[in-house]
Protein backbone atom coordinates (compact mmCIF):
# COMPACT_ATOMS: atom_id res chain seq x y z
CA UNK A 1 0.00 0.00 0.00
CA UNK A 2 1.21 3.50 -0.83
CA UNK A 3 2.31 5.83 1.97
CA UNK A 4 -0.25 8.26 3.39
CA UNK A 5 -0.80 11.65 1.78
CA UNK A 6 -2.25 14.17 4.20
CA UNK A 7 -3.38 17.75 3.70
CA UNK A 8 -5.23 20.00 6.12
CA UNK A 9 -6.64 22.75 3.91
CA UNK A 10 -10.33 22.27 3.13
CA UNK A 11 -10.08 23.70 -0.36
CA UNK A 12 -6.97 21.79 -1.40
CA UNK A 13 -9.20 18.90 -2.50
CA UNK A 14 -11.33 20.71 -5.02
CA UNK A 15 -10.09 19.03 -8.20
CA UNK A 16 -8.24 15.70 -8.13
CA UNK A 17 -8.12 14.04 -11.55
CA UNK A 18 -5.35 11.50 -11.86
CA UNK A 19 -4.06 9.53 -14.82
CA UNK A 20 -2.28 6.23 -14.27
CA UNK A 21 -0.65 6.12 -17.71
CA UNK A 22 2.89 4.88 -17.31
CA UNK A 23 2.38 2.99 -14.07
CA UNK A 24 1.81 -0.33 -15.85
CA UNK A 25 -0.70 -3.15 -15.50
CA UNK A 26 -0.15 -3.41 -11.75
CA UNK A 27 -2.38 -0.33 -11.28
CA UNK A 28 -5.33 -1.75 -13.20
CA UNK A 29 -7.35 -2.64 -10.09
CA UNK A 30 -6.04 0.30 -8.05
CA UNK A 31 -6.45 -1.76 -4.83
CA UNK A 32 -10.20 -1.05 -4.86
CA UNK A 33 -11.88 -2.90 -2.02
CA UNK A 34 -8.75 -3.40 0.10
CA UNK A 35 -8.85 -2.71 3.81
CA UNK A 36 -7.11 0.40 5.10
CA UNK A 37 -6.93 2.57 8.18
CA UNK A 38 -9.05 5.73 8.06
CA UNK A 39 -7.55 7.72 10.90
CA UNK A 40 -7.85 5.35 13.84
CA UNK A 41 -10.79 3.38 12.49
CA UNK A 42 -11.38 0.69 9.85
CA UNK A 43 -11.56 1.87 6.26
CA UNK A 44 -11.97 0.58 2.73
CA UNK A 45 -10.15 1.62 -0.45
CA UNK A 46 -12.53 3.19 -2.97
CA UNK A 47 -12.35 5.55 -5.93
CA UNK A 48 -11.83 9.16 -4.83
CA UNK A 49 -15.20 10.25 -6.20
CA UNK A 50 -16.98 7.71 -3.97
CA UNK A 51 -16.33 9.53 -0.71
CA UNK A 52 -14.90 12.87 -1.81
CA UNK A 53 -17.34 14.89 0.30
CA UNK A 54 -16.19 13.09 3.46
CA UNK A 55 -12.53 13.61 2.64
CA UNK A 56 -13.15 17.33 2.23
CA UNK A 57 -14.78 17.33 5.65
CA UNK A 58 -11.97 15.37 7.32
CA UNK A 59 -9.25 17.12 5.28
CA UNK A 60 -7.21 13.90 5.10
CA UNK A 61 -6.45 11.83 2.00
CA UNK A 62 -4.67 8.48 2.11
CA UNK A 63 -3.98 7.00 -1.31
CA UNK A 64 -4.31 3.23 -1.75
CA UNK A 65 -3.48 3.14 -5.46
CA UNK A 66 -4.68 4.32 -8.86
CA UNK A 67 -6.91 3.40 -11.75
CA UNK A 68 -6.73 4.96 -15.19
CA UNK A 69 -9.45 7.43 -14.14
CA UNK A 70 -8.69 8.47 -10.58
CA UNK A 71 -6.92 7.82 -7.32
CA UNK A 72 -8.16 5.03 -5.05
CA UNK A 73 -8.29 6.41 -1.52
CA UNK A 74 -9.06 5.23 1.99
CA UNK A 75 -12.72 5.90 2.83
CA UNK A 76 -14.38 5.11 6.17
CA UNK A 77 -15.85 1.61 6.15
CA UNK A 78 -19.35 3.07 6.62
CA UNK A 79 -18.85 5.86 4.07
CA UNK A 80 -22.23 5.29 2.37
CA UNK A 81 -24.13 5.88 5.61
CA UNK A 82 -22.00 8.91 6.43
CA UNK A 83 -22.65 10.41 3.01
CA UNK A 84 -26.38 10.03 3.55
CA UNK A 85 -26.10 11.88 6.84
CA UNK A 86 -23.95 14.57 5.25
CA UNK A 87 -26.33 15.14 2.34
CA UNK A 88 -29.36 15.19 4.62
CA UNK A 89 -28.18 18.58 5.86
CA UNK A 90 -29.48 20.05 2.61
CA UNK A 91 -33.21 20.43 2.18
CA UNK A 92 -33.46 19.78 -1.55
CA UNK A 93 -32.23 17.13 -3.94
CA UNK A 94 -31.12 19.83 -6.39
CA UNK A 95 -29.00 21.48 -3.67
CA UNK A 96 -27.29 18.18 -2.90
CA UNK A 97 -26.67 17.63 -6.60
CA UNK A 98 -25.26 21.15 -6.96
CA UNK A 99 -22.70 20.34 -4.29
CA UNK A 100 -21.97 16.97 -5.88
CA UNK A 101 -21.50 18.32 -9.41
CA UNK A 102 -19.40 21.25 -8.24
CA UNK A 103 -16.99 18.73 -6.72
CA UNK A 104 -16.55 16.81 -9.96
CA UNK A 105 -12.95 16.95 -11.23
CA UNK A 106 -12.66 19.96 -13.49
CA UNK A 107 -9.34 19.39 -15.22
CA UNK A 108 -6.60 16.85 -15.80
CA UNK A 109 -3.82 18.14 -13.58
CA UNK A 110 -1.18 15.56 -14.39
CA UNK A 111 0.06 12.09 -13.67
CA UNK A 112 0.93 11.57 -10.03
CA UNK A 113 2.90 8.64 -8.69
CA UNK A 114 2.74 6.94 -5.33
CA UNK A 115 3.73 9.36 -2.61
CA UNK A 116 2.99 12.43 -4.71
CA UNK A 117 1.09 15.35 -3.23
CA UNK A 118 -2.48 16.15 -4.09
CA UNK A 119 -2.43 19.16 -6.42
CA UNK A 120 -3.98 22.32 -5.07
CA UNK A 121 -6.35 24.12 -7.44
CA UNK A 122 -8.09 27.20 -6.12
CA UNK A 123 -11.79 27.63 -6.71
CA UNK A 124 -12.68 30.50 -9.02
CA UNK A 125 -13.40 33.83 -7.41
CA UNK A 126 -16.72 35.49 -8.13
CA UNK A 127 -16.43 38.88 -9.88
CA UNK A 128 -16.30 41.54 -7.15
CA UNK A 129 -18.53 43.88 -9.14
CA UNK A 130 -21.15 41.59 -10.58
CA UNK A 131 -23.38 44.50 -11.50
CA UNK A 132 -20.67 46.04 -13.70
CA UNK A 133 -19.98 43.07 -16.01
CA UNK A 134 -20.10 44.25 -19.62
CA UNK A 135 -22.69 42.32 -21.62
CA UNK A 136 -22.90 41.31 -25.24
CA UNK A 137 -19.50 39.64 -25.45
CA UNK A 138 -18.17 36.21 -26.29
CA UNK A 139 -18.15 33.72 -23.44
CA UNK A 140 -14.86 32.20 -22.30
CA UNK A 141 -14.02 28.52 -22.56
CA UNK A 142 -15.53 26.65 -19.60
CA UNK A 143 -17.37 29.72 -18.30
CA UNK A 144 -20.83 28.19 -18.79
CA UNK A 145 -20.25 24.40 -18.94
CA UNK A 146 -23.98 23.74 -18.51
CA UNK A 147 -24.86 25.52 -21.77
CA UNK A 148 -26.50 23.24 -24.34
CA UNK A 149 -28.02 23.63 -27.82
CA UNK A 150 -31.09 21.92 -29.27
CA UNK A 151 -30.99 20.89 -32.91
CA UNK A 152 -33.32 19.17 -35.35
CA UNK A 153 -31.89 17.09 -38.24
CA UNK A 154 -33.14 18.24 -41.65
CA UNK A 155 -33.96 16.00 -44.61
CA UNK A 156 -30.25 15.69 -45.42
CA UNK A 157 -29.34 14.75 -41.86
CA UNK A 158 -27.74 18.14 -41.10
CA UNK A 159 -28.54 19.28 -37.58
CA UNK A 160 -30.06 22.77 -37.48
CA UNK A 161 -29.82 24.38 -34.04
CA UNK A 162 -32.80 26.51 -33.02
CA UNK A 163 -32.84 26.76 -29.21
CA UNK A 164 -30.71 26.69 -26.11
CA UNK A 165 -30.92 24.49 -23.04
CA UNK A 166 -29.27 23.81 -19.69
CA UNK A 167 -27.62 20.58 -18.57
CA UNK A 168 -29.06 19.75 -15.13
CA UNK A 169 -27.67 16.22 -14.63
CA UNK A 170 -25.53 13.69 -16.45
CA UNK A 171 -28.57 12.68 -18.53
CA UNK A 172 -31.14 15.50 -18.46
CA UNK A 173 -31.34 18.98 -19.92
CA UNK A 174 -33.86 21.74 -19.20
CA UNK A 175 -35.32 24.02 -21.86
CA UNK A 176 -38.42 25.98 -22.84
CA UNK A 177 -41.41 23.83 -23.79
CA UNK A 178 -42.18 26.02 -26.82
CA UNK A 179 -38.86 24.91 -28.38
CA UNK A 180 -40.08 21.35 -28.84
CA UNK A 181 -41.72 21.36 -32.27
CA UNK A 182 -40.19 17.98 -33.10
CA UNK A 183 -39.51 14.77 -31.22
CA UNK A 184 -36.31 14.15 -33.22
CA UNK A 185 -33.92 16.32 -31.21
CA UNK A 186 -30.14 16.40 -30.84
CA UNK A 187 -28.56 18.05 -27.80
CA UNK A 188 -25.08 19.51 -28.24
CA UNK A 189 -22.85 20.11 -25.22
CA UNK A 190 -19.43 21.67 -24.75
CA UNK A 191 -19.48 24.00 -27.75
CA UNK A 192 -17.95 27.48 -27.58
CA UNK A 193 -17.60 28.31 -31.29
CA UNK A 194 -18.95 26.46 -34.31
CA UNK A 195 -16.22 24.64 -36.20
CA UNK A 196 -13.55 25.61 -33.68
CA UNK A 197 -10.59 23.22 -33.72
CA UNK A 198 -8.81 24.81 -30.76
CA UNK A 199 -10.86 22.89 -28.21
CA UNK A 200 -12.24 19.37 -28.02
CA UNK A 201 -15.13 18.45 -30.28
CA UNK A 202 -18.57 19.08 -28.76
CA UNK A 203 -20.71 16.15 -27.64
CA UNK A 204 -23.98 15.36 -29.45
CA UNK A 205 -26.65 13.19 -27.81
CA UNK A 206 -30.07 12.12 -29.05
CA UNK A 207 -33.13 12.82 -26.92
CA UNK A 208 -35.04 9.69 -25.89
CA UNK A 209 -37.71 11.25 -23.65
CA UNK A 210 -39.49 14.60 -23.61
CA UNK A 211 -41.29 15.75 -20.46
CA UNK A 212 -43.19 19.02 -20.72
CA UNK A 213 -44.69 20.63 -17.64
CA UNK A 214 -48.18 19.10 -17.33
CA UNK A 215 -50.13 22.39 -17.61
CA UNK A 216 -48.13 23.94 -20.46
CA UNK A 217 -50.20 25.16 -23.43
CA UNK A 218 -48.44 26.35 -26.53
CA UNK A 219 -50.60 29.41 -27.23
CA UNK A 220 -49.40 31.08 -23.99
CA UNK A 221 -46.10 31.43 -22.16
CA UNK A 222 -47.28 30.01 -18.87
CA UNK A 223 -45.29 27.03 -17.51
CA UNK A 224 -42.91 27.24 -20.47
CA UNK A 225 -40.50 24.57 -19.25
CA UNK A 226 -39.56 21.05 -20.33
CA UNK A 227 -36.99 18.37 -19.51
CA UNK A 228 -35.24 16.17 -22.06
CA UNK A 229 -33.58 12.85 -21.30
CA UNK A 230 -30.42 12.07 -23.25
CA UNK A 231 -29.76 8.66 -24.76
CA UNK A 232 -26.55 8.31 -22.76
CA UNK A 233 -25.06 9.82 -19.64
CA UNK A 234 -22.41 12.37 -20.53
CA UNK A 235 -18.92 12.40 -19.06
CA UNK A 236 -18.37 15.50 -16.96
CA UNK A 237 -15.37 17.75 -17.42
CA UNK A 238 -14.34 21.38 -17.16
CA UNK A 239 -16.36 22.15 -20.32
CA UNK A 240 -19.41 19.94 -19.66
CA UNK A 241 -20.97 20.07 -16.20
CA UNK A 242 -24.56 20.35 -14.88
CA UNK A 243 -25.83 23.67 -13.61
CA UNK A 244 -26.78 24.55 -10.08
CA UNK A 245 -30.45 25.53 -9.85
CA UNK A 246 -31.44 28.55 -7.79
CA UNK A 247 -33.93 27.50 -5.10
CA UNK A 248 -35.18 30.72 -3.52
CA UNK A 249 -38.20 32.62 -4.81
CA UNK A 250 -36.41 35.85 -3.83
CA UNK A 251 -33.34 36.83 -5.89
CA UNK A 252 -30.85 39.05 -4.09
CA UNK A 253 -29.38 40.47 -7.28
CA UNK A 254 -30.29 43.33 -9.57
CA UNK A 255 -28.65 41.84 -12.66
CA UNK A 256 -28.26 38.45 -14.31
CA UNK A 257 -26.43 36.98 -17.29
CA UNK A 258 -28.17 35.39 -20.27
CA UNK A 259 -26.23 33.13 -22.64
CA UNK A 260 -26.94 31.69 -26.05
CA UNK A 261 -26.08 31.27 -29.73
CA UNK A 262 -29.07 33.33 -30.88
CA UNK A 263 -29.21 36.30 -33.24
CA UNK A 264 -27.05 39.26 -32.32
CA UNK A 265 -29.49 41.68 -33.98
CA UNK A 266 -33.19 41.67 -34.77
CA UNK A 267 -33.95 39.47 -37.79
CA UNK A 268 -30.24 38.67 -38.15
CA UNK A 269 -28.51 35.28 -38.38
CA UNK A 270 -27.71 33.29 -35.27
CA UNK A 271 -24.28 33.61 -33.70
CA UNK A 272 -21.53 31.07 -34.33
CA UNK A 273 -20.04 31.86 -30.92
CA UNK A 274 -21.55 31.50 -27.46
CA UNK A 275 -22.52 35.00 -26.30
CA UNK A 276 -23.22 36.37 -22.83
CA UNK A 277 -25.09 39.54 -21.97
CA UNK A 278 -25.78 41.23 -18.63
CA UNK A 279 -29.41 42.22 -18.08
CA UNK A 280 -31.31 44.10 -15.39
CA UNK A 281 -33.86 42.15 -13.36
CA UNK A 282 -37.36 43.65 -13.08
CA UNK A 283 -40.00 43.12 -10.43
CA UNK A 284 -43.20 41.51 -11.65
CA UNK A 285 -45.31 44.71 -11.22
CA UNK A 286 -42.71 46.82 -13.07
CA UNK A 287 -42.60 44.33 -15.90
CA UNK A 288 -46.34 43.74 -16.13
CA UNK A 289 -46.99 47.17 -17.66
CA UNK A 290 -45.16 46.09 -20.82
CA UNK A 291 -47.42 43.07 -21.36
CA UNK A 292 -50.90 44.42 -20.70
CA UNK A 293 -53.46 42.81 -23.04
CA UNK A 294 -50.73 40.67 -24.60
CA UNK A 295 -52.34 37.44 -25.93
CA UNK A 296 -49.35 35.35 -24.83
CA UNK A 297 -50.02 36.24 -21.19
CA UNK A 298 -53.81 36.73 -21.20
CA UNK A 299 -54.02 36.38 -17.42
CA UNK A 300 -51.07 38.66 -16.76
CA UNK A 301 -47.66 37.81 -15.39
CA UNK A 302 -47.39 35.28 -12.57
CA UNK A 303 -44.86 34.44 -9.89
CA UNK A 304 -43.63 31.71 -12.23
CA UNK A 305 -42.32 34.44 -14.55
CA UNK A 306 -39.12 36.45 -14.29
CA UNK A 307 -38.33 39.58 -16.30
CA UNK A 308 -34.95 40.80 -17.48
CA UNK A 309 -33.87 43.44 -19.97
CA UNK A 310 -32.11 46.76 -20.47
CA UNK A 311 -34.12 49.99 -20.49
CA UNK A 312 -31.61 51.79 -22.69
CA UNK A 313 -31.99 49.07 -25.31
CA UNK A 314 -29.28 47.18 -27.14
CA UNK A 315 -28.97 44.29 -24.67
CA UNK A 316 -31.32 41.38 -24.95
CA UNK A 317 -31.85 37.76 -25.84
CA UNK A 318 -33.17 37.12 -29.32
CA UNK A 319 -34.24 34.47 -31.83
CA UNK A 320 -32.38 31.24 -31.17
CA UNK A 321 -31.76 31.97 -27.49
CA UNK A 322 -35.07 30.48 -26.30
CA UNK A 323 -34.67 27.70 -23.79
CA UNK A 324 -31.25 28.89 -22.70
CA UNK A 325 -30.27 29.85 -19.15
CA UNK A 326 -30.49 33.11 -17.25
CA UNK A 327 -28.00 32.90 -14.38
CA UNK A 328 -26.31 34.68 -11.49
CA UNK A 329 -23.05 34.14 -9.63
CA UNK A 330 -23.44 32.89 -6.08
CA UNK A 331 -20.28 33.18 -4.00
CA UNK A 332 -19.65 31.02 -0.94
CA UNK A 333 -16.38 31.52 0.93
CA UNK A 334 -13.68 31.26 -1.76
CA UNK A 335 -15.88 29.48 -4.29
CA UNK A 336 -17.93 30.87 -7.14
CA UNK A 337 -20.97 29.03 -8.41
CA UNK A 338 -23.18 29.87 -11.37
CA UNK A 339 -26.83 29.31 -10.50
CA UNK A 340 -29.59 29.25 -13.11
CA UNK A 341 -32.58 31.39 -12.16
CA UNK A 342 -34.53 31.43 -15.42
CA UNK A 343 -35.20 29.97 -18.86
CA UNK A 344 -35.44 32.29 -21.89
CA UNK A 345 -39.11 32.19 -22.89
CA UNK A 346 -40.67 35.18 -24.68
CA UNK A 347 -39.94 38.69 -25.90
CA UNK A 348 -41.67 41.22 -28.16
CA UNK A 349 -38.82 42.71 -30.23
CA UNK A 350 -35.11 42.03 -29.80
CA UNK A 351 -32.93 44.78 -28.35
CA UNK A 352 -35.65 47.24 -27.34
CA UNK A 353 -36.35 48.66 -23.88
CA UNK A 354 -39.11 46.09 -23.31
CA UNK A 355 -37.94 43.36 -20.93
CA UNK A 356 -38.07 39.71 -21.91
CA UNK A 357 -40.00 37.03 -20.05
CA UNK A 358 -38.16 34.10 -18.49
CA UNK A 359 -39.51 31.03 -16.72
CA UNK A 360 -38.60 31.27 -13.02
CA UNK A 361 -36.77 28.02 -12.22
CA UNK A 362 -37.28 28.10 -8.43
CA UNK A 363 -41.05 27.69 -8.89
CA UNK A 364 -40.57 24.34 -10.65
CA UNK A 365 -37.93 22.65 -8.49
CA UNK A 366 -40.29 20.03 -7.04
CA UNK A 367 -41.24 18.97 -10.56
CA UNK A 368 -37.65 19.07 -11.87
CA UNK A 369 -36.40 16.95 -8.99
CA UNK A 370 -39.25 14.45 -9.40
CA UNK A 371 -38.39 13.96 -13.08
CA UNK A 372 -34.60 14.04 -12.99
CA UNK A 373 -33.95 12.32 -9.64
CA UNK A 374 -37.25 10.50 -8.93
CA UNK A 375 -36.00 8.08 -6.27
CA UNK A 376 -34.11 10.68 -4.28
CA UNK A 377 -36.90 13.24 -4.60
CA UNK A 378 -39.50 10.75 -3.36
CA UNK A 379 -37.31 9.78 -0.42
CA UNK A 380 -36.83 13.44 0.52
CA UNK A 381 -40.55 14.24 0.36
CA UNK A 382 -41.51 10.96 2.01
CA UNK A 383 -44.37 10.48 -0.44
CA UNK A 384 -45.06 9.12 -3.89
CA UNK A 385 -44.40 11.05 -7.07
CA UNK A 386 -47.15 13.68 -7.36
CA UNK A 387 -46.55 14.65 -10.98
CA UNK A 388 -48.04 13.10 -14.09
CA UNK A 389 -45.52 13.04 -16.92
CA UNK A 390 -46.23 13.13 -20.65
Amino acid sequence: MAPAIEHVSRWWLTALTLAAIGFGPALASGNDGDSCLYGNEPGICRGYSSCRALLEESRVVKICGYTAQQAVVCCPADYEQRLQQLYSRDTRVSERKCREYSRKPSALVGTLGFGSSVVKIKRPQCPKEQNLIIGGTQARAGEFPHMARLGIPDERGTVVFRCGATLVSEQWVMTAAHCLESTDIVVRLGELREGDTEFEDPVDERVVQIVKYPTYKRRTVYDDIALLKLQNQVSLSNRIRPACLYSSSEIDRTKAIATGFGSTQAYGPTSKELQKVTLDLFSTPACAVYFQRNPRVPQGLRDTHLCAGYLAGGRDTCTGDSGGPLQIYSGEESSCTVQVIGITSFGITCGTSTPGIYTRVSEYLDWIEAVVWPEEATATRGSSNQFAFS
